[in-house]
């Protein structure tokens, strides 16, 4: 039995620690979105009460490309900031504040005290010591040492470390990084724009997509890691209609003035679907492809014009491969046309994505949602009767939205659901899949 309950606490102990370490990098993550002002915190937080590592956020935001001076600056501010704060609840004198909320305990102050030997306020020098640090700034206050020598001593000792910290990681960053990470960076919106990017700028360029895998491009917020690396980027290409660049244009520009950003859409005339609203997924249709890809190429010989004849041949077997998709939906389209006498190509969707897609081929989309707002009772069964008296089969639906009524209309309709990622790399596959989910007997 003594050996169980001994597993057992060892077990709660774990998963104490695992726990912790995991709420340590739910914190570190959540500050690192905010840069500067979330070091600045962080190093407050660390000076001061909370039992937090400052250096794991200015490593990550180092990484994530910040200037490592400012955030020095904003590093040692927060700091003394905190060990000020400690500074006063020591002046206080209230010693079971400090070990009630600051969980610093008298044997800690004993040591700190024993450490100082009454060498008075340039000790505050030494409050960068992990543990010991903390301790110092409240025994400060407790001795009403100079306010201004503490300050003065305090942000030199601190100061100095995070200085210290910045310039080894500049040295190890020079050193190790990797051989052929110096190409030129490209940023996208979105997947799609990725693979047309890839596939024309080879590997001349790094692209690198803003909105991830998972996320709504429509209201998706940029991390201090992407805004940074923005300032690396040499192009942008955007969609030109989604509610993230619309939300964040300005501000992408005004992060890096010296950005050039081309609009892929450029060219391709709107559409907008059966309720009236402007549909952004231009990518969904072979023929809007191959002005992305044209616009693309033009940017990208822009920047890089001795490699322009690199990216005219890599447009070619683009367009090649976008035509060849093009044809292929043509034919599968006619084939279940004329095979199927009730083939009318109407299907069922969760969110208007495939308005392009439909008007390129002379089909219907039914959509349940749009905007966001979810339809009425009345609506929904409206949807149903049109989606059955036309003879709807397939009712697509994304992961990035809800489902809810997709229940109620597969049991009334009697559609297939088939998931899609209008939003996928792989942009090919999804052409492939959505004609084949439309075209299936």
């Amino acid at each position: 039995r003594n050996g169980t309950d001994g597993l057992q606490s060892l077990g709660r102990t774990a998963g104490t620690a695992l726990y912790i370490d995991n709420a340590m990098e739910f914190i570190v993550d959540f500050l690192v979105q905010y840069g500067y002002l979330g070091m600045l915190f962080a190093a407050f937080l660390a000076g001061s009460f909370f039992p937090f590592s400052s250096e794991a956020v200015m490593v990550a935001l180092i990484a994530a490309g910040l200037a490592p001076m400012e955030l020095c600056i904003y590093a040692t501010a927060g700091n003394v900031l905190g060990g000020m704060f400690n500074y006063g609840v020591g002046r206080m004198g209230k010693l079971e504040w400090i070990e009630k909320y600051l969980h610093v305990k008298k044997k800690d102050l004993d040591k700190a005290e024993k450490f100082m030997a009454g060498r008075g306020a340039w000790m505050g020098f030494f409050a960068f010591l992990p543990l010991l640090g903390s301790a110092i700034t409240i025994m400060l206050g407790l001795m009403r040492a100079n306010i201004v020598i503490s300050t003065v001593s305090i942000t030199i000792g601190k100061a100095l470390r995070y200085v210290l910290l910045a310039a080894g990681m500049g040295a190890l960053t020079s050193c190790t990084e990797p051989v052929g990470q110096d190409k030129p960076v490209i940023m996208v919106t979105i997947e799609p724009l990725r693979f047309f990017a890839e596939e024309i700028g080879g590997d001349r360029f790094k692209v690198v997509t803003m909105v991830p895998q998972g996320s709504s491009p429509e209201t998706y917020e940029p991390t201090a890691r992407q805004m940074a690396a923005l300032n690396n980027s040499q192009l942008y290409i955007k969609v030109g209609c989604l509610g993230f660049e619309r939300t964040w244009n300005k501000r992408l520009q005004a992060n890096a003035p010296h950005l050039i950003c081309i609009d892929s859409s450029e060219g391709i005339i709107p559409i907008s679907t059966a309720e009236g609203s402007s549909d952004p997924h231009i990518w969904t249709s072979p023929d809007n492809a191959l002005v992305i890809a044209q616009n693309i190429y033009r940017a990208m010989v822009n920047i890089d014009g001795k490699d322009s004849i690199y990216f005219k041949e890599n447009l070619e077997r683009l367009y090649n491969k976008i035509r060849q998709i093009d044809n292929r939906i043509m034919e599968q389209m006619e084939k279940a046309g004329k095979q199927e006498s009730d083939f009318r190509g109407t299907f069922v969707i969760y969110h208007p994505t495939l308005t392009y897609f439909s008007a390129r081929y002379g089909l219907e989309q039914l959509a349940i949602e749009e905007n966001g707002r979810e339809p009425s009772a009345q609506k929904l069964k409206k949807l149903m009767d049109e989606a059955k008296s036309k003879g709807a089969k397939v009712m697509f639906v994304q992961k990035e939205f809800s489902t809810r009524n997709t229940e109620a209309v597969c049991k009334e309709t009697g559609v297939e659901v088939v998931e899609i990622n209008p939003l996928s790399y792989d942009w090919e596959t999804e052409m492939n899949k959505i004609t084949e989910a439309l075209c299936r007997p």
